[in-house]
């Protein structure tokens, strides 16, 4: 009778509480698993949001020099003087019965 009392139910009661053990143990592994599988999906989310972010920007900077580029060419091509030397460079014009020689 002594024997009995101590142990919460003898054999029986110590497969139960194994059972039971090995479940939370079981469950506790699962949602860890999961637990550490979106923590790593949300790092890598933010690793390349953060690698777009820093693509977009250089791309914003080199759209910024180019607008800033146009806008100085734009002003310039207001003077005849420059329009003038503008359209001779770049598109090889002269002036009638001028003679042009381009040296390289």
């Amino acid at each position: 009778m002594a024997r009995g009392k101590g142990k919460k139910g003898g054999f029986l009661g110590r497969m139960l509480s194994d059972a039971s053990l090995l479940f939370w143990r079981i469950i506790t592994i699962v949602i860890s698993a999961l637990t550490l599988f979106i923590i790593i999906q949300s790092a890598w989310r933010i690793i390349r949001s953060k690698r777009e972010i820093n693509r977009l920007t250089r791309l914003q900077e080199q759209y910024q020099r180019q607008i800033e580029a146009d806008s100085t060419l734009l002003y310039r091509l207001q003077f005849n003087e420059y329009l003038e030397q503008y359209a001779r460079e770049r598109y090889n014009m002269q002036r009638e019965n001028e003679q042009v020689y381009k040296i390289k």
